[in-house]
């Protein structure tokens, strides 16, 4: 009995890794298929919106730091 939890770990980590590569081969296959090219368009109004908040956030730190 004790050499089987000797060698157990042994034999479950290649079963491990195999199933490993499995899931993130399988992941990997969905993502590819979801995606598509963003356009110019899309990535200009994501960056203007990003913009937006980066400076209401900025005024809320400014404000946090002159209050006492």
């Amino acid at each position: 009995m004790e050499n089987l939890t000797y060698y157990l770990p042994l034999l479950l980590c290649p079963l491990m890794l195999v199933m490993l590569f499995f899931f993130m081969k399988r992941m990997s296959d969905g993502n590819n298929n979801n995606k598509s090219e963003p356009n110019a368009n899309d990535l200009q109004k994501d960056m203007n919106h990003l913009m937006e908040q980066n400076q209401k956030l900025m005024k809320e730190i400014d404000t946090l730091k002159r209050s006492p």
